[in-house]
């Protein structure tokens, strides 16, 4: 497994979970001299629209439009248009059709655009419920094959999928993995399929989307340099044992 070349400060992809721009903007504020990327979702997007996003990437930030498109080909490509002409730097579709995933990359530009397998707050028991036959891994192998194939930069996975995604599909790929959770942060919250920084870089993740273990932190600031610590460590111990680009 090939360590990326990827700045330290962008290992962690900070979720911007707030409703406005002014909570927003602080936590960049606050954050921007040890985290250099965020992510806007849906909640904070429909709140301020891409006024925010421009702002965000004139403080030389790079960011992750988390709206997970899904729709027709077209529309998908048009929406995929407007992220890529603002300049985002990842955007992201659900992995279920070929066909729009690869309508949206023709669309992208130089914007990466990411393949979501298998929301992390899901289990067994939400696919069972949704009417899927297999395991959480085969639907995640499954929808990384279209993602991959259709054209993405990269996938969204869950870190406890990773190592069996690079066994298959190799490094020539990105792995976004959210329900990043510090080891010393007992509280999953709505995330099911978690797992540590540490853990989550060993299996194959090049980068962590974390958001309320630091928002959530009595000190973010000292709670991103301990993780960012932790990221440093695991990955010279990863290039060390012959994992080197």
């Amino acid at each position: 497994m090939i360590v990326k070349d990827i700045p330290l400060n962008e290992r962690i992809i900070f979720a911007l979970d707030v409703d406005n721009a002014r909570d927003a903007l602080r936590f960049v504020d606050l954050l921007g001299g040890t985290i250099g990327y965020y992510k806007v979702g849906l909640q904070l997007f429909l709140a301020e629209g891409f006024a925010l996003v421009e702002r965000i990437l004139e403080r030389g930030h790079k960011l992750m439009l988390d709206l997970k498109f899904l729709d027709i080909p077209y529309t998908t490509a048009m929406a995929m248009r407007e992220a890529a002409k603002r300049g985002v730097h990842m955007a992201t579709v659900h992995a279920h059709v070929g066909s729009v995933i690869g309508a949206a990359v023709a669309e992208a530009r130089e914007t990466k655009v990411l393949g979501v397998t298998v929301l992390t707050s899901y289990d067994a028991a939400e696919l069972t419920e949704l009417g899927y036959p297999g395991s959480i891994q085969d639907l995640v192998q499954t929808r990384a094959h279209i993602a991959l194939t259709a054209g993405c930069a990269g996938i969204v996975a869950s870190a406890q999928e990773a190592a069996h995604l690079r066994r298959i599909y190799g490094d020539d790929f990105l792995i976004v993995t959210p329900g990043i959770r510090p080891a010393a942060h007992a509280i999953q919250d709505d995330q099911r399929r978690v797992m540590t920084p540490a853990d989550a870089l060993a299996s194959g993740a090049d980068h962590l989307v974390v958001g309320r273990p630091i928002s959530r932190a009595t000190d973010p600031v000292g709670t991103t340099q301990r993780m960012l610590q932790e990221i440093a460590a695991t990955l010279e111990e990863m290039k060390g044992s012959g994992q080197n680009p």
